[in-house]
């Protein structure tokens, strides 16, 4: 079956991806070109790519954590449009270490001066390590040196195995000696300026009920704008079409001509996608050889608290995870059934063996190190509910040395096909705000 993307009076575009970026461009497109046909392909039956639960889901809340600081204003605009921004709810949120065995609270300089691992003259070291790297405006010469020979050298190398080098394995597992000292370097800025936003104590918001009714509202608005959504409708080929056009087939046999189509799902699959379609073997070459990061997270359910942290940081590299995120230290349990929720991410790069292991292989060392970070709190498994294992393998592109002269252009084949995801960030950590703003500064680029 062929269908086409509407009359000929104005141009043809496709956006193939539901997440927040495919949401936005299409927006914006249809707003920039309001004679144009502009049709959004989501391949699950929901928007929201990974933003939101799955169906059925019995955790009642996203698949993986997420949180709004007073700095995404991309993202506080987008809600507004969609008139969801009431859902917003503003909280203090605490920060933990587990070290040595025990839980250590870290949000004030109180409490950095008394953090039990390091010195005083390693903490004076941090201190300053952390002010330095907050006020490096451009982070471009740190695509030449990683992020661990970085911090050794700006913060010596007790500092680093103590404090830094259990944040990186926290945020890129295995992959954390490979990463360029722009990844750490932005974190610290956002996370410096979150702190300095409200006065040294960390703010971050959630959104009431989660990203499902965010994607609800943002497929009305979208149908409201005149945008086409196709929802359970993945793509399988995209090629030449007549008279340079694009043809898009998606699973079901069903066949789409566009003008332009922009792709927002991950870099990897573009080899296979566009087999048929005259993209520069040399783009799709970088493609396929882009190093991914995945996430693999255990939800748990419990009737009560785990601990007063929303992230709890962990210095011990010997635990199946990489943090503890205690979601219902921010979202008001009220939201969840009066349960709480706590997230246990574990960070691979896409070819991790752990990908491809059933979730049973990961309830007992997940339950058993749980059991071993909470036993002083009196944590006992009889307080689970229940577990699910949620995970992604193509998140985002590791920001390795020299990422950004490997980083894909946007315009794969001028005029025609265009790619904007995830691996558009330079100097910037992944969050939806990131990606809406990547996107806005990307549509001159698309429409041009």
């Amino acid at each position: 079956m062929k269908t086409g993307s509407g009359g000929r009076s104005g141009k043809r575009f496709v956006v193939v991806g539901g997440g927040v970026t495919g949401c936005v461009l299409a927006e914006r497109i249809k707003q920039r070109h309001p004679d144009s046909a502009v049709t959004l392909l989501e391949g699950s039956s929901t928007l929201g790519g990974l933003s939101v639960r799955s169906e059925p889901d019995p955790i009642g809340w996203d698949r993986f954590y997420h949180v709004v600081t007073p700095q995404d204003v991309m993202l506080i605009d987008w809600l507004r449009r969609l008139g969801v921004d009431d859902r917003l709810r503003w909280r203090g949120a605490h920060t933990g270490f587990y070290a040595d065995e025990t839980l250590h609270r870290f949000d004030t300089p109180l409490d950095f001066l008394r953090f039990p691992p390091l010195n005083l003259v390693d903490k004076g070291r941090l201190g300053a390590s952390i002010l330095y790297a907050s006020r490096i405006s451009d982070g471009t010469p740190l695509w030449n040196i990683t992020a661990s020979d970085w911090l050794r050298k700006i913060s010596g190398d007790t500092v680093y195995r103590k404090f830094w080098e259990p944040l990186l394995r926290a945020k890129l597992g295995s992959a954390h000696q490979d990463v360029a000292a722009t990844f750490i370097w932005s974190t610290i800025r956002r996370l410096y300026a979150t702190r300095q936003a409200e006065g040294r104590r960390e703010a971050f918001g959630y959104i009431s009920g989660g990203y499902a009714p965010v994607f609800t509202a943002a497929e009305h608005y979208l149908s409201r704008l005149g945008v086409t959504v196709r929802k359970s409708a993945p793509v399988e080929h995209i090629s030449d079409g007549p008279d340079g056009s694009t043809r898009i087939r998606t699973r079901d046999g069903s066949e789409l001509l566009a003008d332009r189509v922009v792709y927002t799902g991950p870099s990897r699959f573009l080899p296979k996608l566009c087999q048929e379609m005259s993209v520069p073997e040399s783009l799709l070459t970088r493609a396929h050889q882009l190093r991914y990061l995945g996430v693999l997270c255990m939800v748990v359910k419990l009737t009560r608290a785990f601990c007063p942290y929303y992230v709890l940081n962990l210095t011990d590299p010997g635990l199946p995870f990489t943090g503890v995120i205690g979601l219902t230290t921010l979202v008001d349990p009220v939201e969840t059934g009066g349960h709480h929720l706590v997230y246990l991410p574990r960070y691979l790069p896409d070819d991790d063996a752990d990908f491809d292991k059933p979730d049973e292989a990961f309830v007992e060392p997940f339950l058993s190190a749980l059991e071993r970070i909470g036993s002083r709190r009196g944590f006992r498994r009889d307080e689970i509910l229940l577990t699910k294992v949620f995970r992604s393998r193509f998140v985002s592109p590791i920001a390795v040395l020299g990422y950004d002269k490997l980083r894909l252009p946007i315009p794969l084949v001028p005029s025609r096909l265009y790619l904007l995801n995830t691996g558009r960030i330079l100097g910037g950590t992944l969050n939806n705000s990131q990606m809406i703003e990547e996107a806005e500064r990307g549509l001159d680029e698309i429409l041009a």
